[in-house]
Formats: C-alpha cells, sequence, structure tokens
C-alpha cells in the first residue's frame, strides 16, 4: 500500500471518528459544528486535533457530568440492632400526645382525660349506632408472617372505641378498615402481651390509635370508668 493511499485512509477513518462524535454530541444537546466535508483533504493530525477540541468543549460544557464520584460501596439496609432499641425505646419516652400509638402505662391517666373531654364536649357529635368496629392484627418477625387475629372494637361514645388485641415481638400491623398502624417490639422488650386499645375514629377525620399494657387498667382501681371495667371480646385468631 503507498504512502497517499494510507493517508487517505487514516483520513477517511478519522472523518468517520469524527463524524460518529459529532453525532453523538447533537443527541446530546451540545452545541458543536462540523468544519470538515465529506472530500476535505485535511491530514489525519488535524482530524484528531478536531477531535480532541470537540470532546474538551463537550467535557467543558457540561463539567458536572464528568466529576468523579467515588463508588458506592455495598452496605446494609439493616439498621443495626442497638441502634433500634435506642429510638424504639426513645418513642416510648416521649410525651404523651394524640398521635402517640404506642403509650406507656402511666400515661393511661392521660388518655382517659381526653376521652372524658370528647365525651363531655356538646361540640362533638355522637354516633348514632352502637356497633361494634372489627380490625385485624398481623405480626411479623424477620420479615415472616408468624400471627394473624381479628378483634373488636366497642363504641363507648362519641366515635371512641375500646378493645384489646394481644402483641408480641416483632411487626405489629393493626388495621381498622383501611387505616393501619405499626407497633415494633424490638427482642428485648417487655411490653408483649395484651394490649388496651382505644380508637377515635370521627367521620371525615384522621383516625387515631393507641395502645398500651391492659395491665395499667388495674392500677386505677375504683376510679376506672365504667366501660374500662367491662371485658372486652377477646381476640380471635385467624393464622
Amino acid at each position: 500500500m503507498s504512502t497517499t493511499n494510507a493517508s487517505t485512509e487514516l483520513t477517511q477513518v478519522a472523518g468517520s471518528a469524527l463524524r460518529i462524535t459529532a453525532l453523538c454530541l447533537l443527541l446530546l444537546g451540545v452545541p458543536f459544528a462540523i468544519a470538515q466535508e465529506a472530500d476535505s483533504a485535511t491530514t489525519p493530525e488535524s482530524d484528531v486535533d478536531r477531535l480532541r477540541g470537540l470532546l474538551q468543549r463537550h467535557h467543558g460544557a457540561d463539567s458536572e457530568q464528568f466529576v468523579d464520584v467515588p463508588p458506592i460501596l455495598g452496605t446494609s439496609l439493616e439498621m443495626d440492632p442497638a441502634y433500634r432499641e435506642t429510638d424504639l425505646a426513645a418513642a416510648l419516652k416521649a410525651p404523651y400526645s394524640a398521635e402517640k400509638v404506642r403509650l406507656r402505662g402511666d400515661e393511661l391517666s392521660l388518655l382517659l382525660a381526653d376521652v372524658t373531654a370528647r365525651l363531655n364536649d356538646p361540640q362533638t357529635a355522637d354516633r348514632r349506632s352502637d356497633a361494634s368496629m372489627f380490625g385485624t392484627i398481623r405480626i411479623r418477625q424477620g420479615g415472616i408472617l408468624v400471627s394473624s387475629s381479628t378483634y373488636s372494637l366497642t363504641h363507648i361514645g362519641k366515635y371512641q372505641f375500646f378493645g384489646h388485641a394481644e402483641l408480641d415481638q416483632g411487626r405489629n400491623v393493626l388495621g381498622v378498615g383501611d387505616a393501619q398502624w405499626e407497633i415494633e417490639l424490638s427482642s428485648l422488650d417487655e411490653g408483649k402481651g395484651r394490649h388496651l386499645l382505644l380508637l377515635v375514629a370521627p367521620p371525615r377525620e384522621d383516625w387515631r390509635l393507641h395502645a398500651l399494657p391492659a395491665s395499667a387498667a388495674a392500677q386505677l382501681g375504683d376510679d376506672a370508668p365504667q366501660w374500662l371495667r367491662e371485658p372486652s371480646t377477646d381476640v380471635s385468631p385467624t393464622l
């Protein structure tokens, strides 16, 4: 092959590479101009320089796209059990509020004060029916469903309902209608067992659920309201 033919082939290869690069830049939305026509007689060196210039201008225009990002090392999404224990303990120690789902036993008096205030509020509409509501509880341990049961909730007035459910270690998902609440008990938690449930379910408002150890009711003695003294229907296992 002669020197002239070799030079021509190199020019054609470089020209093709230039067009491919230009097309890629066009698809990326980067402005550019092709100064070489198909039949131009530029040297391979000038084509290479032109390619280098286009790439440099492209990198300069979109420098943020070429910032070196350190590789993401494999990390576990599972939270350290020690941190999880701390989070759960902190949530339980948080002050009482209407939005707090899991309550401590010593917060029962605060809950009863809210219940009584709602019952005595003349501005709060009462429910026409005293029919009970029914809920479900599903307990998962390590992602595996280990228990499923239903429970009933007795209407005590002003769209407030009372009942019991059995909670266990793991994720306890309680549902009533379309509403759901989650209570997580750690492996070191001593709060598992029978829990008192208080549901506030007014129409066209967000429903609120509270759960606390049923043993707390015994500490009230004669101060316990009548509805709290009456036994509620036990849970019925479905799994």
